[in-house]
This record gives C-alpha cells, sequence and structure tokens, in this order.
C-alpha cells in the first residue's frame, strides 16, 4: 500500500506520535520511513541583525560587529545542527528497536518550504504530520506548517492527533475520484489493523429549499413566470429529496461490494444535512482512530486544493485524519487531461459532456433529469460491480454536477447490459455515442 512513508519530526509531542504510527505502519505495509527535520539557521541570524543597533557603544566598531557574527553564526548553525541530529536520534533509536527499514533526513531552511519541495522531488506514497507542532498554543487544532504542506502537495496525508490506531475506522463516501481511493485506503487499513469499518454518507437537500426560497423573495412576477419558478421547484423537490437519497445510497451499496471482495466487513450510515456537520456529530459518539477522506469532493473545481467538508474536518475531527486520493492527483499527466477536456463556461445555455464534441441543451438536461425521477421511483436492483478506470472517471469528473450523476449511472447501465466488467475511456465513448442515438433521452 504505502511503501515509502515521510515522516515530519520536530520532537514535539505529535511528532512522537507520527514515529509511533509511522512503525505501525511500516511493520503491516513493509514500509521504507523517511524521517526528516528541518532547521532554519538564517532565521537566528537575521535576528541578530536586527539587534545590532542596540548593543553598547563598544560593540559597535564594524571589526568587532563582524567577529560577533562570525561567532554568532558558528555557534548557531552548530547548535542547531547538534540539536536537529539528537531529533532525529530518537527517530533512529525508535525504528531500530522496532527493526523497520529506515533512513534519516536532515535539511536547512524554512521549515515548510523544505518539506513541500522535498516530498515533491521524491517518490513518497504518504507523508506523516502531527496537526500541531512545538510552537502550539493552548486552542490550536492545526499548527501554520500542516496547513501549509496539506494545501501545497498532493501525496497522501495523514494528519496525527493521537497514537491511537486500535479503534473504528470511518471513510467518508460521496461517489467522487478520491473518495473511491479513501475507500480502498480505509478497507487496507481496517483489515492490516483487524478494526471495525464504517463508511458514511450524507446528502443535503436542505440546501435546494434554502435557495429556492432565497430566490422566492427577489424574485418578481415577471422573471417568475419566464423562469418557472413552481414548476421548478416542484421538479427539483422530487427528484432531490428521492434522487439523492437513492445516489448517495448507491455510493454505500459499491463500498458494499470493495470491501465484501477484500473480505472486510463494513457497516453504512446514510445520513442527510451538512456533511461535516453530520459527520463531526458521528466521529463524536462513534470516538474512532481514523477518518479517511477525500482531498476534494464531488463539488470539486480545478485548482482546489482542498474541498471544505475536508477542512472543517481535518480542524474539528477529534482523531486522526487521512487525506485520501492525493496520490492519484500526483500521477495524472496533466498535459494528456488538457488535452482531452475543454472547460466550457457553465453560464452558457448549453452544456459540453466532456467525453466528445456533443452538446446537451438544457431542454435534454430537463428532460434526463425527469428521466432520473422515475427511475428513483422503481424498486432498487443491485447491480453486479463494475470498475472505473482513472481516465475513465475524470472524463465525467467535469459534467456539470448536477447532471453527473445521471450521465454516470446511465454509462453502468449500459456497460452492465454490454456485460463489461470495466468502464474505461472507450467505453464512455460507446455509451455516449448510444445516449445520442436514444430518442428517449431528446424526447420533448
Amino acid at each position: 500500500m504505502y511503501k515509502k512513508i515521510f515522516i515530519a519530526i520536530d520532537n514535539s509531542l505529535h511528532s512522537n506520535y507520527c514515529i509511533d504510527l509511522g512503525i505501525a505502519f511500516s511493520k503491516k505495509f513493509d514500509s521504507r520511513l523517511v524521517g526528516c527535520h528541518v532547521y532554519d539557521a538564517s532565521l537566528h541570524q537575521r535576528r541578530f541583525r536586527d539587534m545590532e543597533k542596540g548593543l553598547p557603544p563598544q560593540y559597535q566598531d564594524e571589526t568587532t560587529l563582524q567577529r560577533q557574527r562570525n561567532l554568532h553564526s558558528s555557534l548557531i548553525n552548530l547548535g542547531l545542527k547538534l540539536i536537529s541530529e539528537s531529533y532525529l536520534d530518537v527517530f533512529k533509536n525508535k525504528c531500530r528497536e522496532s527493526t523497520v527499514s529506515h533512513e534519516s533526513l536532515l535539511l536547512e531552511g524554512k521549515n515548510y518550504y523544505e518539506i513541500i519541495k522535498e516530498v515533491k522531488r521524491d517518490c513518497y506514497d504518504l507523508v506523516v504530520m502531527g496537526s500541531i507542532g512545538l510552537a502550539a498554543v493552548k486552542g490550536s487544532v492545526v499548527g501554520s506548517v500542516c496547513e501549509r504542506v496539506v494545501r501545497r502537495i498532493n501525496t497522501d496525508v495523514l494528519v496525527v492527533k493521537n497514537n491511537c490506531l486500535d479503534g473504528k475506522v470511518v471513510v467518508a463516501v460521496d461517489g467522487s475520484m478520491l473518495s473511491t481511493a479513501g475507500v480502498k485506503s480505509a478497507i487496507s487499513f481496517a483489515k492490516a489493523f483487524n478494526v471495525k469499518l464504517a463508511a458514511v454518507s450524507v446528502f443535503d437537500p436542505h440546501y435546494h429549499r434554502v435557495a429556492f426560497e432565497s430566490i422566492a423573495k427577489v424574485l418578481s412576477k415577471e422573471a417568475g413566470q419566464i423562469f418557472r419558478f413552481k414548476e421548478q421547484e416542484t421538479l427539483h423537490e422530487e427528484i432531490i429529496d428521492k434522487g439523492l437519497a437513492k445516489i448517495y445510497q448507491n455510493h454505500l451499496d459499491q463500498v458494499n461490494r470493495m470491501a465484501k471482495d477484500a473480505g472486510v466487513k463494513v457497516d453504512t450510515v446514510l445520513m442527510d444535512g451538512k456533511p461535516y456537520d453530520k459527520i463531526l456529530r458521528y466521529l463524536l459518539d462513534e470516538k474512532p482512530s481514523l477518518l479517511v477522506i477525500g482531498r476534494t469532493g464531488v463539488h470539486n473545481t480545478n485548482g482546489l486544493d482542498i474541498g471544505s467538508t475536508t477542512e472543517n474536518l481535518l480542524r474539528l475531527a477529534p482523531c486522526n485524519v487521512l487525506l485520501a486520493g492525493g496520490n492519484i492527483v500526483a500521477k495524472l499527466d496533466s498535459s494528456q487531461v488538457s488535452s482531452k477536456f475543454r472547460k466550457v463556461p457553465i453560464h452558457e445555455k448549453e452544456y459540453k459532456m466532456n467525453t466528445g464534441n456533443q452538446m446537451f441543451t438544457e431542454n435534454e438536461l430537463s428532460m434526463s433529469l425527469e428521466n432520473e425521477r422515475k427511475v428513483c421511483e422503481e424498486p432498487i436492483k443491485t447491480p453486479c460491480p463494475i470498475v472505473w478506470t482513472q481516465e475513465a472517471q475524470m472524463q465525467t469528473e467535469r459534467i456539470p454536477s448536477f447532471i453527473r450523476e445521471v450521465i454516470r449511472k446511465r454509462i453502468e447501465s449500459y456497460a452492465s447490459e454490454k456485460g463489461y466488467g470495466e468502464i474505461t475511456a472507450n467505453v464512455v465513448y460507446e455509451a455516449r455515442s448510444k445516449l445520442m442515438e436514444d430518442s428517449s433521452f431528446h424526447k420533448t
């Protein structure tokens, strides 16, 4: 699973937690650990220069000042290096006692910057770092170094809040590509450490109701007739209340199949409400040891470093948090992706399905949603598990969010009818062509 693990070390309590968890991972996954400490000698040199003007007159001579600078620099460089090596000795001694593969790395510079540069330079599968460090003050939940690193790297990150790994593992599920990666990681953790696994999925129908109530207050009578406000409101209520529940239940069904294939038992929980709030309440009640969540979710847009739900849970979750899916993003060939997708402004009257050049009009999208509403009223059938390749998933990631799940489900239905066990880019193209030929899809 994770073969090379980077561990940030600063001799804080949370840093020691990181070492303990890193060793536990190494034993289970045969990982090589790289313990890294960063010290900044230049900071102290700058501070010394700032204080020179306040020295007594006898020390203001330039020759004397230069001698003091050299002495100070020598002592600071040597002292900080010795201290830093002592921090790494703690890491090395623990690794030797546990007989795990390891190496140490001492870097000089700004801590967060050097960590980011090293992680991007080398091929690490996982970064382990404490949520807070030596400079933490009372009430801190996530330190500045942790937050800066998390936002600037794509590698999977385990943010450590304690050294407990013997409790339940909870994975947040929303059907996105990174969420699926998180499910795979959670299943591996649960199996390796022999702990319970729970999958939690939360859909939020309330936002749409609030939005319509807000619109109703400002929409003029003429605008309401053009917009057909009442019809839109009714359609959304019928689709969202029933359709969202089914879509997110399907996500949990997929988790069930993945866990079953891996020989792991999973409890699934479906809730409605604000995702981060519902998940947080669940965590406070269940007291798990680990939350696994994609760094971004189903509503991700280009350039987003971390989703709002993930950010809130990173700060507020009472347990360790694994931000999953980063390794997938890191390995994607950006040039290949940019050549296959062309961004289309969402405000245009028609929307491009980014698997080809076919355009869907607003009327076609509305009819597709209406058809989906009818499907939601039918009894749920358990389909055979179908796996999406990374390239195929990326081809559907940029479909507008309100129609994305509809298109994905239709592609899965097409693949199931054809007997495909895996959805590739070619299958997506075939399904798209079939949808365009289907008269029911264009019916007005």
